[in-house]
């Protein structure tokens, strides 16, 4: 059975969404609300490329930032994440 995911784009009712093989792309996805994001596109199925401020900090080392988006479901499958400080020029 598929899952039936409440989605607020077009219409605002419940729609039945499938991202499979489709990608987007996020930035700041350690962040409260784009952490949220990841989640419900993971479960539509989407891959998701996402940018954190240095994912090779918070590796095994330190965990803290990254370990909620890598424990989602399909994380490991169809999760990327990528170095982009917004706050560093040129990067």
């Amino acid at each position: 059975m598929k899952r039936i995911i409440p989605c607020l784009l077009g219409g605002g009712g419940a729609k039945k969404l499938s991202g499979t093989g489709k990608v987007v792309c996020l930035t700041g996805a350690s962040g409260y609300i784009a952490s949220y994001l990841v989640k419900l596109l993971l479960l539509c199925g989407y891959t998701v490329k996402a940018s954190v401020r240095d994912p090779n900090l918070y590796g095994p080392d330190d965990p803290k930032k990254t370990e909620h988006l890598l424990s989602l479901v399909g994380a490991k499958e169809r999760l990327r994440l990528f170095k982009a400080d917004l706050l560093e020029e040129g990067n």
